[in-house]
């Protein structure tokens, strides 16, 4: 009888993962928000990706043009130092996304891997669990700073530090989902016929942990976003000639009401991001909730 069952849940589990997918889909372009969310980012994403070739050099100044207002030659103005602040916020974009995006990515793989093996393994849960509550235990920001300022600053030491920040949440919403998955009929059937941890690991856990994996990736990314925008605002994250949209946030301070557009378009474009990333994470999650009713 066990021989039979795992096989058949595993198959019925596929074939529900197949036309869930494209279901998804078809739900999520359905919803106005979601949609507009979705091309906010791929502008953003765009945006940053085509820097090079739609904004000019962002760290060029003209003594003479400081603190223009947009106008056809500067469409967003130009800041303290008379440099463009279109070219800055274009190659923030570059930069804010980058370090989300990757920070995100590292994140998720070793908080999986990490989190199911404690899911699945006592003894590996006893001494993980520790070493997360122990991280976690510090606030987020200031456990940021004291790396960077420790590493020094720059792109890849502040990936390495949010890495290191945010890989205990991840590893925590991972372990709850992997105990509950671990406890499943379909995974005792697949020990009791011998299948090996691996294959436990990759066909039966895994998919189950899906949908927190999705919603705590999407709160990695829009917080490394404010994360590094805040450490680059106290100029303790990226190097002053990597343009950030915390840094020139932190120049406009003294520019509040003589030059808005110096921190208007930065400070929407951070706003738009994240909030995007927000409204279509809330969008996935709904409609993969199951006592949501895929609405």
């Amino acid at each position: 009888m066990s021989e039979m069952t795992a096989p058949t849940t595993a198959s019925i589990q596929e074939a529900v993962s197949r036309t869930t997918r494209p279901r998804v889909w078809r739900r999520l372009l359905r919803r106005p928000l979601a949609v507009a969310a979705l091309a906010i980012l791929a502008v953003m994403a765009g945006a940053s990706l085509l820097a090079p070739a739609i904004a000019g050099d962002p760290n060029s100044f003209v003594a003479v043009e400081r603190l223009l207002a947009p106008s056809g030659t500067h469409i967003f103005g130009t800041d303290n130092l008379g440099r463009d602040v279109y070219a800055r916020t274009v190659f923030g974009a570059q930069a804010s996304l980058t370090v989300g995006i990757v920070t995100a990515t590292i994140t998720t793989a070793a908080g999986v891997v990490i989190g199911i093996m404690a899911g699945m393994f006592r003894w590996f849960d006893a001494v993980v669990m520790r070493v997360v509550d122990g991280v976690m235990s510090f606030p987020i920001i200031v456990l940021a700073l004291a790396m960077t300022a420790i590493l020094g600053p720059g792109l890849g030491t502040v990936i390495l530090a949010l890495t290191i920040v945010f890989v205990p949440g991840m590893t925590r919403v991972v372990r709850s989902s992997a105990l509950i998955a671990s406890e499943l009929p379909m995974v005792e059937s697949a020990r009791a016929i011998g299948a090996g941890g691996i294959r436990i690991f990759w066909r039966y856990i895994l998919p189950q942990c899906t949908t927190p994996v999705l919603v705590q990736a999407a709160i990695t990314f829009t917080t490394a976003v404010l994360v590094e925008s805040a450490l680059s605002f106290i100029g303790a994250g990226l190097p002053p000639n990597v343009p950030s949209w915390g840094a020139s946030l932190s120049e406009a301070r003294s520019y509040l009401t003589t030059a808005p557009w110096m921190w208007g378009f930065p400070g929407l474009a951070l706003i738009l991001t994240v909030l995007a990333m927000n409204i279509l994470i809330d969008n996935v999650r709904d409609i993969l909730d199951p006592r949501a009713g895929g609405r």
